[in-house]
Parts: C-alpha cells; structure tokens; sequence
C-alpha cells in the first residue's frame, strides 16, 4: 500500500490471548471509520492456533507471524513497517474500544497540530477509572512520593499526587507527562522521526519512552476523555507472571539511566538504582510466596499428619521412636510422600485453581 492509503494503522502485539483479542478486533468493527483503517496484527510466538479463527472472522486483517517473541516495542516496530495510514494506534489485544474512539482521535489529532500523542480515558473491567491511563515521568521526587505513599495520602495535591495526576478529574482533558500504551495514538509521520519504540525495552516503559521522545521533539502529549476504551489489564502479561515483573523493574532501570542526567535531582544515581532493586526483591519474594503459599501448607501439613501418624502407632504399638534410631531414611521418606502428594495436586490442578481451598 502507498503512504495515506488509509486513515489509521491499529497495530495490535498479540501473545496468547485470542479470546480478549476476537473482543477487541469486534468492537473495532463497530467503531467509526474501521472501514478507512487497516488492522496490523503481530503475533508474539503465541504458539496457538488463534492465526485461524481470527482470519475466519477477519478475513480483512494483517496477521504477521513472529518466530518468537521480541517484546512489546520491537513488535510495534515490526507493524508500523507494515503501516500505510496517516496515523498509528498502538492497541493492547485486551481492550475494547468506544463507536467514536477513532473517529475522535483523528478530530483531535487534525484539530490539534501541536499535540504529537493522544491517549484515551480508559477504564477498568468494573468501569473505575485505570489510573496509569494519565501520568507523569517517574523522576526521582515523583517517584519518592508514589513510594513513600505519599501520593495515596494526598492523592488531590500536585506535589504529591503527580504519579497518576491523581489531582485531575476523570474528565478532564489535560496535557500530561504520559498515557497508557494500552492505547497510543499518533501521526505515522512523527512516528518515523523518532525513530519508533527504543527496543532496549523488552516490555514495560517504552511507552513512557516513546512519550519522552515526542515532548523532545517539541510535541505535546494529550489525555482526551472525550472518548474511553476499557482494558482488561495484565492478561497477556499474566502468562509469564515472574519474567513480566522481571522486565519491568528492568524497563524502570534502564528509563532511569537514559534520562537520568536530563532531571536535575537532589538524590544520587546509585541510591535510585539501589531503591529499584529494593523494590523489585520484595515484589519478587512477595510474588513468589502468594504463588508456592498453598505448596507450602500441603507440605507442611502432609509432614506434620505423616510425622504424628508414625509416632502414635509405634508408641501404640510399644516400639521405639524410629526417628530417633532411624533419621535418614525417614526423611527419605517424607521427601518421597511429600513429593508424590505434591505431583498428584499439581497434576490433578489443584494450585492452577484460583481460589484454593480445603
């Protein structure tokens, strides 16, 4: 296709999520000027047979295979290579976007030659607002309010309540620092300037990135609450729960590095990357107890019914403690029972359940 072929290029990253992903492509159907726009779809090495069902229901759709997954940012790249629209949206596959969503955003692009990215008022399952859809840079006085709970004391003050602009109504359109990339929307044009998605970021933070970039370039970045989408947030990410943390305490250090020298901050370089790693070991060793919790209980109540079982029946029985006489292998065999209970729940599903019970 030639250059303005169409009005927009919706570039969606597709990893594993073909239910949310089928919604999504549906309410773009329904939206406004669908019929001028062309649907990219990049698939992060899902691994699944989604490529069909989804072409049997879009037959108009672009699906672009990937051997395996790039990430987020280098995936965008890949299908705005791809792109003939004047303008870009950059959509999460677990969304679901308003009749007017495109139609407004090229209004407001067209109306508003100064602004070089407009996000949405996008809202939560449970139709609360998704707070991340507005915020500011993470500098370092930003980000020592948010951590030092701060923002969530005197969420309306704009000193502390900078994080998430907590201070602005839900409906009011603002210039902001950032917006979500669940939804990113901006002209092609300015999209190749700047080069595209930094893809040192595997996922997380090339949108705070890429807005960085369009400010340098003299651009301003706009919240629109004119039109809303919704987003189920987290499900492609929830497919690799422990990595996606992982890639997002890296995207905060490597956002932290790059721009650092550009905020004038009264706190040293070392100390934000030592508050990083603070917090990404206890997210990590918190995450890792909320998952093997119930493990843990299973073993330690299998052992504690197996240690008491035993010595009650040779207690019973008039025989000595074997424990005593025979440690060794009575662990071997705790290890043995502990394991095998443990394989059977995990194969029977047991722990894969959402909520676990007795």
């Amino acid at each position: 296709m030639q250059p303005g072929a169409k009005v927009i290029s919706v570039i969606i990253v597709h990893f594993k999520v073909p239910d949310f992903l089928q919604r999504a492509l549906r309410s773009l159907r329904q939206a406004q000027l669908y019929d001028q726009s062309e649907i990219i779809i990049i698939d992060n090495a899902s691994q699944d047979s989604s490529k069909l069902s989804i072409l049997e229901e879009f037959p108009e759709v672009q699906w672009i295979a990937l051997k395996s997954n790039i990430g987020f940012g280098k995936a965008c790249n890949v299908g705005a290579q791809c792109a003939s629209g004047t303008y870009l949206l950059f959509l999460n596959p677990d969304t679901l976007i308003s009749e007017n969503t495109l139609s407004e955003s090229v209004r407001f692009l067209r109306e508003r030659p100064d602004v070089g990215l407009m996000g949405p008022k996008i809202l939560n399952s449970d139709g609360s607002l998704q707070v991340s859809c507005r915020r500011s840079f993470p500098t370092p006085s930003v980000a020592f309010y948010r951590l030092a709970g701060l923002s969530r004391l005197f969420p309306k003050s704009k000193r502390f309540g900078r994080y998430n602009l907590s201070f602005l109504a839900p409906d009011q359109s603002s210039e902001v620092d950032a917006v979500s990339g669940s939804f990113m929307f901006m002209p092609l044009a300015l999209f190749q300037e700047i080069g595209g998605f930094d893809e040192t970021f595997f996922m997380y933070g090339e949108d705070l990135d890429i807005c960085y970039r369009v400010k340098e370039k003299g651009y301003k970045v706009w919240y629109n609450p004119l039109t809303q989408i919704v987003h189920f947030k987290g499900r492609s990410s929830s497919k690799m729960s422990m990595r996606s943390r992982k890639w997002f305490y890296e995207a905060m250090l490597i956002f932290s590095r790059k721009y650092s020298r550009k905020h004038k901050s009264y706190l040293p370089g070392w100390l934000i990357i030592a508050a990083i790693g603070y917090f990404a070991t206890l997210t990590i060793t918190t995450t890792l107890l909320k998952t093997f919790t119930a493990t843990l209980i299973d073993c330690f109540v299998i052992n504690a019914l197996l240690f008491g079982g035993i010595v009650l029946r040779f207690s019973l029985a008039g025989l000595d403690n074997p424990y005593l006489e025979n440690i060794v292998p009575m662990i071997g065999m705790h290890l043995l029972l502990t394991a095998s209970f443990i394989v059977i729940f995990v194969i029977r599903g047991v722990y894969s359940k959402e909520r676990y019970s007795i």
